[in-house]
């Protein structure tokens, strides 16, 4: 990977198996992949055509633009947006065939007036609330009537066919299984009050990652974010032993320069290190406007050759500096190992996570455009996606 002074290395197999690891835990239920965000920062339309070939049967999308890239570069897997959609947006639902979030009726109404235009049908999934506070029809004791009345109007329609009803979890990685269980009952006791007003939903869907390993909620349909990208949402979800994930994101980057620094010199922005003997200082060509956090400064590590090297100083907006006092015949040009695996060994995301207090998610989701992707398969580089040409 010459070619690249920082990359993330994308490991397609690694996706695969966890793919059909949580096939096999959910079977016969549908898996739809949550490919939101870029495929959490991982390149949507690669992982989303690497998982249509393997048999996924969904894909998840948080807005209309997201939708349309993976439509605009020939993914033909039924398409879900989680989120809002404006007016301006129907006709493009509509011709590219995608379905969305449904949880208003004036809304489905002006799709509906728009599908008539186009003689088409739309697919709609009802969004209700069961506790998590966001989207979605409210669904308690003093709710619930009202939701039954807009989904009845919903039906009602003659271009807008109600094909999934779903809701989220909220806590269902936490070690207090009560709170998914009650919104699970909740979401099952609606369905049953829809059936008494003859609305049978054929698509039903309540399970994250966390609610299908470990609860086993599998309905017709799970959504799997995270997982499917080898991720535990915790360490919870991790000690079920319910699959075996396997992580697919390795974050590379490159020595820059090597010096040595005498005792009492600072290094890097506002002079929050100070070397306290002779230190071997190598920079390192990636910064916080990669996606590396700042919240490394002078607490996080990296690898080279297999070795720790402890971050000194600030991170900076595109390099950080690192102390390389123990590793001999290190070189300008030498890979460096951020998280992830490479010949030599790993290193845990979830541990860099934590020493920049934040999550997996916003580590990988945060890696910046202008890191290069390198998907690899059988040990081969088959793709490579470089968002900021040079």
């Amino acid at each position: 990977m010459e070619r690249y002074q920082s990359y993330v290395k994308v490991d397609i197999d690694a996706l695969q198996h966890n793919y059909f690891e949580l096939k096999r835990i959910s079977y016969p239920s549908m898996i739809s992949a949550v490919v939101k965000a870029n495929a959490y920062g991982l390149g949507a339309v690669t992982i989303a055509r690497e998982l249509e070939k393997i048999g996924l049967d969904y894909l998840c999308v948080a807005n209309i633009n997201e939708a349309l890239e993976l439509r605009n570069n020939d993914i033909y897997l039924p398409i879900l947006v989680l989120g809002y959609v404006i007016d301006d947006s129907f006709r493009a639902i509509i011709q590219n065939r995608i379905e969305v979030t449904a949880y208003d009726f004036e809304q489905c109404n002006k799709i509906n007036e728009q599908a008539k235009e186009l003689n088409a049908i739309v697919d709609v999934h009802i969004k209700v609330d069961t506790g998590m506070g966001r989207l979605g029809y409210l669904i308690d004791e003093n709710n619930t009537d009202n939701a039954i009345k807009e989904i009845k109007k919903i039906n009602s329609l003659s271009n807008v066919r109600i094909k999934g009803i779903y809701s989220h979890f909220s806590d269902a990685d936490s070690a207090d299984f009560s709170y998914t269980k009650k919104q699970y009952e909740k979401f099952m006791d609606f369905i049953i009050f829809l059936e008494k007003e003859n609305i049978s939903i054929p698509v039903k869907h309540i399970s994250n990652d966390a609610g299908a390993i470990v609860h086993g909620y599998y309905l017709d349909m799970i959504r799997s974010g995270i997982g499917i990208y080898g991720y535990y949402p915790s360490e919870i979800v991790k000690l079920s032993n319910k699959v075996k994930l396997e992580p697919i994101a390795s974050l590379f980057t490159t020595v820059s320069s090597v010096k040595l620094f005498e005792a009492g010199e600072s290094i890097g922005y506002n002079r929050t290190f100070t070397t306290d003997k002779i230190t071997k200082v190598a920079t390192i060509a990636i910064g916080y406007a990669d996606g590396y956090p700042i919240q490394l400064s002078n607490k996080g590590f990296v690898k080279i050759k297999g070795q720790k090297a402890k971050i000194i100083g600030k991170v900076c907006m595109d390099q950080t500096m690192i102390d390389v006092s123990n590793i001999d015949d290190i070189n300008i040009g030498d890979p460096v190992l951020l998280y992830g695996k490479d010949q030599y060994g790993e290193i845990s995301i979830y541990e860099i996570a934590n020493l920049a207090n934040t999550i997996v998610y916003d580590l990988i989701c945060g890696i910046t455009m202008r890191i290069p992707r390198v998907y690899v398969k059988d040990n081969k580089i088959f793709n490579i996606i470089n968002y900021l040409k040079h």
